[in-house]
């Protein structure tokens, strides 16, 4: 899924988890990993261009929300219910020429939630036109 997505998970990432979702209209692409904060921070400041920030979820959904593509398939919670410690942003590959936004394949949404003190889960979604070919299924965990 990250290559689907232009998303370099970076080495020391832990709890890696993906998920392709099929639908009617447009396929939804998961990915979540979970880093230290500091290195989560480095992380997102190379995928966001200079000068941007990540904001808060100051409207989270209810907690029963539940989108097209859930992570809750993948056990986690959804990004957009939380409040405390998210932050988030949209990118998409047209001009974005930061360090690591440049291998970017398709629009995202990015959710960093430090969901432990020094430690962040970077939440990864994206919709992508169905004549794209699934990835592959996995059989990691």
């Amino acid at each position: 899924m990250s290559d689907q997505l232009g998303i370099r998970i970076p080495e020391g990432a832990s709890d890696r988890r993906s998920g392709y979702k099929t639908g009617q209209r447009y396929d939804t692409g998961l990915l979540a990993f979970v880093l230290p904060s500091e290195d989560a921070e480095r992380y997102t400041g190379r995928l966001i261009r200079s000068g941007t920030e990540m904001i808060g979820n100051v409207h989270p959904e209810e907690k029963d929300y539940r989108p097209a593509a859930a992570f809750g398939h993948l056990g986690l919670p959804e990004p957009e219910t939380l409040v405390q410690g998210l932050r988030k942003a949209s990118l998409c590959p047209d001009d974005l020429a930061s360090p690591e936004g440049k291998y970017l394949q398709r629009c995202v949404d990015l959710f960093a939630h430090e969901f432990t003190p020094g430690t962040t889960r970077i939440y990864v979604r994206s919709t992508i036109e169905p004549s794209i070919t699934p990835p592959p299924a996995s059989s990691a965990p």
